[in-house]
Parts: C-alpha cells; sequence; structure tokens
C-alpha cells in the first residue's frame, strides 16, 4: 500500500469538501446482465454466488478510486482489496465474512466455501478483527428482492470510507437474467464516473466466456 499525494491530487478539493459532510456517500442503483455469466456457473457447477462475488470483487481491484481510504488525515491506496461479505443462515440471521482476494477463481471460491461454513456453525455477528479491516469491499446480498434504491445503516461518529455494494434477487426480463446492484461510495474519493466504470467493467467481466 502507499500513502496518496492528497497536495498534488487532481481532485484535492473534491476530496477536502465532501470530507466535511456529515454523509459524504452517495449511491447508484443499476442492473447486470447475469445471462453468460448464470449460464458459465451452472455448466462448470460453480456457486453463483461465488462466481458474481469473484467478479465484482476483481472488476473492484481493476478501479484504483475503489482502492482509496481515508485514515486520520491520510489517504491509503491498498494494493489489493478483499472481500467482506455478509453471509445469511438458515434461522434468519447473518453475520460477516472475510475472504482474501485471489485473481484464481477456483482459489477464491474455496476460500469463501470454507467461510460459510464457519459461519452457518456460529452465531452471532462475528464482529472480528477482520470485520474492522479498510482494505475491503463491503458486500451484501438481498437474494430474496429485487430493488430499485437502498440504503444503508451508517455510524456517522466513525469515519468510514469502504466502498458498499448490494446484490438483489436475480430476475428474467424477456430472455436474460438481470440482477439489481446498488454501488456507494465516499464522494471525497470517488464520483460517479468512476462507479461507472466498475458498472461497465462488471459487467464486461460477467460476460466473459
Amino acid at each position: 500500500m502507499k500513502i496518496l499525494d492528497i497536495e498534488n491530487w487532481n481532485r484535492k478539493e473534491h476530496y477536502r469538501f465532501f470530507s466535511e459532510y456529515d454523509e459524504p456517500f452517495f449511491g447508484i442503483v443499476s442492473e447486470i446482465d447475469c445471462t453468460i455469466a448464470y449460464q458459465i456457473a451452472k455448466e462448470n457447477n460453480y456457486s453463483f454466488f461465488a462466481y458474481y462475488l469473484h467478479k465484482s470483487l476483481c472488476a473492484a481491484n481493476k478501479i484504483e478510486e475503489f482502492k482509496y481510504r481515508i485514515d486520520g488525515d491520510n489517504v491509503i491506496v491498498y494494493d489489493d482489496i478483499h472481500a467482506s461479505s455478509t453471509i445469511s443462515r438458515d434461522d434468519e440471521t447473518f453475520a460477516f465474512s472475510h475472504t482474501t482476494y485471489n485473481q484464481d477463481f477456483n482459489s477464491f471460491e474455496n476460500s469463501l466455501k470454507k467461510e460459510i461454513e464457519i459461519v452457518k456453525n456460529s452465531v452471532g455477528l462475528r464482529a472480528d478483527i477482520n470485520a474492522n479491516r479498510k482494505d475491503v469491499i463491503q458486500f451484501s446480498s438481498i437474494p430474496w428482492s429485487k430493488f430499485t434504491g437502498l440504503t444503508h445503516a451508517r455510524h456517522f461518529k466513525f469515519v468510514d470510507s469502504i466502498p458498499k455494494i448490494t446484490f438483489g434477487k436475480m430476475f428474467t426480463r424477456d430472455k436474460y437474467k438481470i440482477m439489481p446492484i446498488s454501488v456507494n461510495v465516499h464522494h471525497g474519493l470517488a464520483d460517479g464516473v468512476h462507479v461507472s466504470k466498475y458498472l461497465n467493467l462488471f459487467q464486461e467481466l460477467m460476460d466473459e466466456n
């Protein structure tokens, strides 16, 4: 990781401006075409959740602004960003998980499966040291509902700069499989153009054969 040179950053004024806000996050709700990705996952007996989560994380690691985190007076640029995903249990509770980023899907899926098994056999939130890491994307899924808008619980007494990505229920429109997605980022660190770059790259990765 490295410390960003804020004084010579072309977004210095934007960063200072939005960092003064009580709520510096903004969000975009969009859709991802999952038709090809879903077919590939099923043909190869992959977990579709693991497959699209991995594609999402790969996209995020290619957008530098998604690797920026506020740390005191500094902005840190992490080398790699990992997955902090909520995992649901049969009793309708959920817990936090941590899966290390790996470009190799099979390695990532194996790590995620272990985390899911740990969550299924635990109680509570698992708000451990990994849950407080900054070098993550905070992922969550709402596979029971489509959505066209979404908000997050926020604790304004603590500085938060971690992007939050939420996936909704996949549904069929005409012959295509569509999934809602919500992306929330700190406006001092990223703008709409950066979220759009992420969404476009995520879609490209989901369309790969």
